[in-house]
């Protein structure tokens, strides 16, 4: 770096700062239809944009337009987002109807070498190995700014392939590669190597942000987040590798055939495609056996392997702005040697055995001895019978141990020409969640410094087997949860943007430049075997070949729910019947599913050992203490002073008392013995363990739309708290209600096990709140009436209101009679933080409700906030806030006058209530912050909850600040809290008839109160 350089970048990011408090913000409008085919890139056509679709919204607008290109830059996000959905855009689709498999390549006629295929052949395989054009959307959510000006181009965000990002900004800007800087906003994710692990959206962000501010000539931030999914899955496959092989009857491979789709492995950012930047070419290379062995040929692919009858070809329609030959290495090198791992399965072979085989270099066969020695290298067991796992859980750990082998071909400018580098995995793999532990690594290499194997291995288990983004990092998808730092959040405010909670700013982080030289744990690793030892680990754990990456639990998981496994490396036609059969079974299962269903007699599950403590990742976790969370489950399964979860906590029901059940992991008295099909079993469908049927006061009606990795998190969350044993409390239900069986017709009539789908009209806000409220948070359970047979009514009835327990769970729908409207802001704010300026604390059964609500990310809680508010019709924005507090002030206002004729209620009040609830100018420990007048209780046609809340006081120790209101049950008779009561309602509530018979009600309700009573919005 010249001194004018450092000079130059030391001056820059001492500007950074204000540089990016004047950045605009930035949202692009993609094709309805875009994708990378393998081949080339399609889009639909732009024909027109009308700029004066959006001319009704405030603030400054700019649209960027660049052949295919349309982007939106604004003052704010949320200005920006607005404008993105209201712009009006006109495309011609360019779909073209195809016969084809959409992921087929065509090769054009192959020359084979003139050796002749073997007469001892007795088998031949075919196989099909992929590789994404971006391994995932990115690592977190954040912030990607982009600032062109004065031929220059500065980039902060994150990007794990700075390399191939530089080719294409220097491609949209026509810029010098050393006239872009790389600045990294996040140290955790930065590589400032191309490391060829594969690239991510952050890639495609970076070039939307670098063309929008190149456009506007100003600074434009993206927001990257998983809306990014949709490049990813628009881009498809870089490469297809396709291998052949015939075997001789020695075991012995002796014809051996690849081909590679493309020279370049990777696929240039959607916007330079969409803006008609990108070039492709087209190329072909072939390689014969010994022109592959040559080493000379820096676009042909390679082998280190010797074949009788061995043939090499690549073909290519691509562009060609990336130029790391290490991608393609370790794309090739995941193909080949995943191809011989099946290959030795299929035979019999050991898969080192057979590599050695066919190597004719000491150096290589040494190297493999040495790494083989040291791993103590097995033979590993049939892919169909994994490694056994320990005995505290066998049925749910599976483990499995891969090897590979690459070596690099003598190209000009690589580090260490030649290198030989020898890996052997062990894997552990999770059955139910689908997580993938890189347990061990050993890496033999036999040029070039030491390998750091420990961040090697940290750093594949992250870009291999890691999610697309953070367990907890919040995405569109309606089942993903927020960190509660790097979430989106919509919050009103003066210049409608949209804040990001506890997320760092860009102006207060320290940059770092990628050019700046820094020790990368990549460096001096050659890479290649890395994807395929881990996919053939992976294999021999599951008897399940994955034969594209990344390996993630999501991919594991749906894998091994599949209802059968094939056998890898058999050919497709020796598939076939046992794919028949099984749909064919599947046909018969359907149709005696509603048989199954009504049936009254379930069979049992078997037991299983408790899982292991450590069965679970920490993600899993804590991923389901928040499901927990949302679910409430504590608060129904701990009994009043009791440990939590263990149950016994009484719920009075029209049907009699029903009593809750031990959830911890007690093998006994608890779930210990619960394998995770007979937890979903209960979950989903209302059947215990045992086979017997579940009362609905359990709301697995609600938790059956509860998502497949959500149950799983909450069961690994379950089972990693401590067992606790307890004494069993029989429900005492009258007959025929005591009769379990009668519950399979009540499903039959009244249960749907389907699982939450979103609904695609509405916004993913909406979808998230309603996934949430409908499914974990069961809030209709207590919220909407139910009909003679317990089973809640829907339609004009949902969230119509109900009575539970002697509580009145009022109206979250129109009919709500808060006596102030409720927004969603007091929404979010009651549920968030326990109180609502408007409308008072939440306490009691509600509190308990809170303080769940209070471990979950913020988004989430907005987002329940926003489905209700939409339940209510109420204003989903503050702009009948003022509205709203004049006529708070004026209900208030006429509260200031005692009600006449009730002079004992008014003493009663005056004494024990006035200190309080009325504003003397007298300092008081205690004083409610919001007047009763706003009281939605107050107002309600029923009396119960102002009765229980005499009797039992009112505790929100949730809520800072505010004290506790105590009980009256001890010291006010009946008549004494129907005098209170009657004054309250005609104090607070003059337009509101009165109450009856709240004697009779006040004797109804009183028995011994626990100390946390509720009141609900």
């Amino acid at each position: 770096m010249s001194e004018g350089q450092r000079l130059r970048r030391q001056h820059h990011q001492a500007s950074i700062p204000a540089a990016l408090a004047h950045s605009r913000y930035g949202v692009v409008v993609r094709p309805p239809h875009y994708h990378w085919d393998g081949e080339r890139f399609e889009s639909d056509r732009l024909i027109s944009v009308d700029r004066s679709s959006i001319g009704s919204l405030p603030g400054a607008i700019e649209v960027v337009v660049e052949e295919d290109f349309v982007g939106v830059v604004a003052s704010s996000l949320a200005l920006a987002i607005d404008a993105a959905k209201q712009l009006k855009v006109e495309w011609q689709s360019v779909r073209q109807p195809t016969n084809s498999a959409p992921d087929s390549v065509k090769f054009t006629a192959l020359k084979f070498s003139a050796v002749k295929k073997s007469p001892q052949s007795q088998a031949s395989m075919r196989q099909q190995y992929g590789w994404p054009s971006r391994m995932h959307w990115g690592n977190s959510p954040g912030w990607v700014i982009a600032d062109y000006r004065q031929h220059q181009l500065d980039i902060w965000g994150e990007t794990v392939t700075p390399l191939a990002l530089k080719h294409d900004l220097s491609r949209l800007t026509a810029l010098p590669v050393n006239q872009i800087e790389l600045y990294c906003l996040d140290q955790t994710h930065v590589s400032r190597q191309a490391t060829g692990l594969g690239r991510h959206c952050g890639d495609d962000a970076a070039v939307d942000a670098a063309l929008m501010s190149k456009a506007v000539g100003a600074p434009v931030a993206v927001w990257l987040d998983a809306r990014y999914a949709k490049d990813k899955e628009a881009l498809g496959q870089a490469q297809r590798m396709t291998l052949e092989a015939d075997l001789a009857s020695s075991g012995e491979i002796a014809r051996y055939h690849y081909q590679q789709a493309n020279i370049i492995g990777e696929v240039a950012a959607v916007g330079l495609w969409l803006s008609g930047k990108a070039v492709t070419i087209e190329l072909r290379v072939e390689a014969s056996a010994t022109e592959a062995s040559d080493n000379n040929n820096d676009a042909a692919p390679f082998s280190p392997y010797v074949f009788r009858d061995q043939y090499l070809a690549s073909r290519s329609q691509s562009n060609t702005l990336s130029s790391d030959p290490t991608v393609v290495d370790i794309q090739q090198a995941f193909a080949r040697e995943s191809f011989l791992d099946e290959v030795a399965r299929d035979s019999e072979q050991d898969p080192i055995a057979l590599r050695i085989r066919h190597l004719d270099d000491a150096r290589g066969i040494a190297l493999i001895e040495s790494v083989a020695k040291r791993a103590e290298w097995t033979l590993p067991l049939s892919p169909l019978s994994p490694t056994s796992a320990p005995s505290s859980s066998p049925q749910d750990l599976l483990r499995g141990r891969g090897f590979a082998y690459s070596q690099l071909p003598s190209r000009d400018q690589r580090e260490a020409p030649g290198v030989r580098s020898a890996w052997i995995a062990d894997v552990v793999v999770n059955r139910i969640t689908g997580e993938v532990q890189l347990t061990r690594l050993i890496v033999g290499q036999d040029t070039g410094p030491d390998v750091d194997t420990a961040r090697l291995q940290q750093t594949l288990q992250t870009r291999v087997l890691g999610e697309a983004r953070p367990l907890l990092g919040q995405s569109p998808a309606f089942d993903e949860w927020g960190d509660g730092r790097n979430v989106l959040v919509p919050v009103a405010s003066g210049a409608g943007e949209l804040a990001t909670r506890g997320y760092q700013p860009a102006t207060q982080r320290v940059p770092s430049s990628f050019n700046q030289p820094a020790t990368d744990v990549l460096t001096g690793a050659e890479l290649s075997p890395g994807v395929a030892v881990i996919a053939n680990a992976l294999f021999d754990a599951t008897g399940i070949r994955f034969r594209q990456p990344p390996f993630t639990a999501k991919r594991v998981r749906q894998a091994l729910q599949e209802p059968t496994v094939a056998i890898a490396g058999r050919p497709a036609k020796l598939q076939r019947p046992a794919r028949r059969r099984w749909l064919a079974a599947a046909a018969l299962t359907t149709m005696a599913g509603t048989v199954a269903i009504a049936w009254p007699w379930k069979g049992a599950v078997a037991p299983i050992a408790r899982p292991a403590t450590n069965l679970y990742s920490a993600d899993t976790i804590e991923r389901g203490r928040l499901v927990a969370a949302a679910g409430d489950c504590a608060a129904c399964h701990t009994a009043d002073n009791g440990v939590a979860n263990v149950g016994g906590r009484s719920f009075e029901t029209p049907f009699g008392t029903l009593y809750s059940t031990n959830i911890t992991p007690d093998e006994v008295t608890g779930i210990g013995q619960w394998s995770y099909a007979a937890f979903e079993r209960a979950m989903r469908h209302g059947i215990s363990r045992d086979g017997s049927h579940l009362y609905p006061a359990f709301p697995y009606t609600a938790f059956a739309k509860t998502s497949d990795t959500d149950l799983q998190a909450l069961y690994a969350y379950l089972m990693s708290q401590p067992a606790v044993s307890s004494d069993k409390t029989v429900n005492d239900l009258a007959f025929p209600f005591s009769v379990r069986a009668l519950m399979a017709g009540w499903n039959t009539l009244y249960h749907d096990p389907t699982p939450f789908q979103p609904d695609p009209m509405q916004s993913e806000l909406y979808n998230r709140g309603a996934y949430l409220a409908e499914g974990l948070g069961h809030c209709s359970a207590c919220h909407s009436p139910r009909n003679a047979m317990g089973a809640e009514k829907s339609g004009k009835n949902y969230f119509a209101g109900a009575f539970v327990d002697g509580w009145e769970a009022p109206p979250l729908n129109a009919l709500s009679r808060a006596p102030v409207a409720w927004s969603e802001t007091s929404l979010y704010d009651y549920l968030r933080h326990g109180e609502s300026a408007l409308h008072g604390v939440a306490s009691g059964p509600m509190a308990p409700v809170v303080a769940g609500l209070a471990e979950l990310p913020e988004y989430d809680v907005r987002a329940i906030a926003h489905y209700v508010a939409t339940q209510m019709q109420a204003p989903t924005d503050d702009s009948d806030v003022a509205v709203a507090r004049a006529r708070a002030e004026q209900r208030v206002a006429g509260a200031t006058l005692s009600a006449p004729g009730l002079e004992a209620g008014e003493r009663l009040f005056d004494g024990a209530c006035a200190a309080c609830h009325v504003a003397t100018g007298v300092p008081t420990f205690s004083s409610a912050s919001t007047s009763l007048a706003l009281n939605t209780n107050i107002h309600s046609d029923h009396p119960d909850n102002v009765i229980q809340s005499i009797l039992s006081g009112v505790h929100a120790d949730h809520v800072p600040g505010t004290g506790s209101m105590p009980g009256f049950s001890d010291s006010f008779s009946n008549t004494q809290i129907a005098d209170l009561a009657m004054y309250l309602r005609a104090r607070f509530a003059p337009d509101k008839a009165p109450w009856q018979q709240l004697e009779q009600r006040s004797a109804d309700l009183r028995q011994p109160h626990q100390n946390n009573t509720h009141s609900t919005p």
